[in-house]
Parts: structure tokens; sequence; C-alpha cells
């Protein structure tokens, strides 16, 4: 698949994502502000990951957790995200923020209250 490849700061962990996104969130909840990400969404299927080198977290804070949030093992660097219960539509996250600079120029950027929620 082409398309473009986001990657972690030392390169271990890549995301594949097949088009440019429709939008870019930027959320203010309390865990994308303390880890510093803006999302871009896609069709679970639709992301090819290198995993190699892979870790993972569930919040413990919510009465129900709803995704496994993925980072580098060795460099930290958070890069993507899976749903592990359904939602509708399915879908899956990558962090923008680590697509190359100027690859999502021009795409809007959607602010999100998380913090209300």
């Amino acid at each position: 698949m082409s398309g473009l490849t986001a990657s972690c700061a030392c390169g271990a962990v890549t995301v594949t994502v097949p088009r440019r996104p429709d939008y870019i969130n930027d959320c203010n909840c309390s865990l994308c502000t303390k880890l510093g990400t803006t999302w871009v969404y896609y069709a679970p299927d639709e992301l090819i990951v290198d995993e190699t080198g892979l870790d993972s977290f569930v919040r413990s804070d919510l009465a129900e957790a709803f995704l496994r949030t993925f980072r580098c093992a060795h460099c930290g660097c958070v890069t993507h995200w899976r749903l592990i219960r359904p939602y509708d539509p399915p879908r899956a996250g990558v962090n923008a923020q680590l697509f190359e600079p100027g690859v999502l120029d021009g795409i809007e950027v959607r602010l999100v209250d998380g913090r209300s929620w």
C-alpha cells in the first residue's frame, strides 16, 4: 500500500495509512494533553503497523476503558490506538504529530473538549 507513513523518534515503529485524513482532532482530555498527541482516524484494517518493539497502555481511571494506546518501547513516542470494545463506526487513531512536517498542512484541525466528558 502506498500512502503516508508516521514514525516514532527512533524509527522502530511505523504506521502507514492510505491517504491524508479528513481532519485532525486536537483533544484536551487529560490523556491526550499529557501524551502531547493529536489524532487522525481510519478504519482499523487501513492501518499497516510495523509492530516491532511496541508497548501499550489501557487507562485504569475510567469505569470502562475503550481503547489501547500504543507506543514505541525504545523511544516512548505514542504511535496509535486501537479499540478494545465495539464502537460504531469502528476506527483506529494515529498520532498526527508523527508525520513529517508539511504532510498534513491545510487539513482542518478540530478542537475537542474532552475534559468535559
